[in-house]
């Protein structure tokens, strides 16, 4: 049987950190190209999917803040307020602007995307997450601890394997929310 090895998180993924608005300037609700992600909008689902909560930024705080971008599958960490929620980028927001209380998880290196997603919403990684946080009033995860957090790696079909398991059940749930939310709405 193959052996799973312990890994800091910094050696298997880069962690880019999102962007602050410039000073003055505000989102707006009109859609546009430009939605901006925020802590609020994570962790109803596994995947953020464009939808009528988001705000967006305009055509002239895009050009400022592009360079602070996510991408379809990056793995989202907000890190200031309530720090741990987890998602995933869905396609409607692939380029997306990130919120400077967040952090997303790119260049993953032997470290499956959605056994990593269910690894850190896991009691174990959350545990590790709040093993890195500071502050008293208001908490915050710097990056340094993130890059820091410990994972257990098993071999990567073994990865696949889990999180295979775990989105199969993902999917049924959401499946049976649905379900029951149009039985209510009838």
């Amino acid at each position: 049987m193959e052996e799973w090895k312990k890994v800091k998180l910094g050696d298997v993924v880069s962690v880019k950190g999102g962007k602050r608005l410039p000073k003055g300037v505000n989102l707006i609700t009109m859609p546009n190209t430009h939605p901006y992600i925020r802590v609020r909008d994570l962790g109803n689902t596994k995947y953020l999917e464009l939808d009528s909560s988001y705000e967006y930024v305009d055509n002239d705080t895009q050009k400022q803040i592009s360079r602070y971008t996510v991408n379809t599958n990056d793995i989202i960490i907000s890190i200031v307020g309530t720090t741990g929620i987890i998602g995933k980028v869905g396609e409607s927001l692939n380029g997306s602007n990130l919120t400077e209380n967040c952090v997303k998880l790119i260049d993953l290196n032997g470290i499956d995307d959605d056994f990593l997603y269910y690894y850190l919403k896991s009691n174990i990684g959350q545990s590790e997450i709040a093993k890195g946080t500071v502050g008293a009033v208001q908490e915050k995860l710097p990056i340094k601890n993130i890059l820091n957090i410990s994972i257990s790696l098993p071999p990567f079909y073994i990865q696949q394997n889990i999180a295979r398991v775990l989105s199969s059940l993902d999917s049924k749930i959401a499946l049976n929310r649905r379900i029951n939310d149009n039985l209510r709405s009838n």
